[in-house]
């Protein structure tokens, strides 16, 4: 599958080659499913948490006499019916993680490319060249490919250069994803997907399909 490449400007240059092991994968709902649940409920911190009724401060004291009053029997104002008291059934920390097998997570992700690929919205980048801080530099590299005002934008990176880094982070609509840990959601809901060219040599290595025993198939 061939797809418009553009240089470091954003200038259109021609077209270069997806690999067909990931960019032409099959669509797999399920997959894709799969690994953006995984992957967000990998996010969550699990720190909620309420008190219950022993951990509630005070109610040591029975509030009135059992019988005599007229009122319903009480034993303390911490229990769940009276204002200020524990809670029943609350949140309490827990973990959310889900462990997908690394061969599922990949399966899911190449699902995911195939799908950007197959709706013409993934396009291949020169590796940035910044020599300074510059946020206007990279948004006009976006804007002469044309996506600047798309609602999302993920550019995946095979880069740690700090000045790229910090200048693409101040735009809103741009997320930044390194090849070597790809993230589901992010891709998956952007509206178009930047590849840059060192990174399509990592994609094609790293996500390239595999048997069950290892074995590239």
């Amino acid at each position: 599958m061939k797809v418009n490449s553009y240089d470091k400007s954003g200038k259109l240059k021609g077209q270069t080659d997806l690999p067909a092991d990931v960019f032409e994968a099959a669509f797999s709902k399920t997959a894709i499913h799969t690994v953006i649940r995984a992957e967000n409920a990998n996010r969550r911190q699990g720190t909620h948490k309420v008190k219950v009724r022993n951990e509630v401060r005070g109610g040591g004291k029975k509030p009135w006499k059992q019988k005599g009053t007229g009122n319903a029997r009480q034993g303390s104002i911490r229990a769940p019916q009276w204002r200020g008291g524990g809670t029943v059934h609350g949140p309490q920390p827990r973990d959310y993680r889900i462990d997908l097998p690394a061969r599922v997570r990949k399966a899911g992700i190449r699902a995911i490319l195939a799908s950007k690929a197959k709706a013409a919205s993934v396009a291949v980048l020169e590796d940035p060249a910044v020599t300074e801080y510059s946020t206007k530099a990279v948004f006009g590299v976006l804007a002469n490919i044309g996506v600047a005002t798309e609602r999302s934008i993920v550019i995946i990176i095979n880069t740690d250069d700090e000045k790229f880094l910090k200048s693409a982070d101040n735009i809103n609509n741009l997320r930044l994803v390194h090849a070597k840990r790809i993230t589901a959601p992010e891709v998956y809901y952007a509206n178009s997907v930047l590849v840059t060219e060192s990174a399509l040599k990592v994609i094609a290595e790293q996500y390239k399909k595999e048997s069950r025993k290892g074995k590239v198939a």
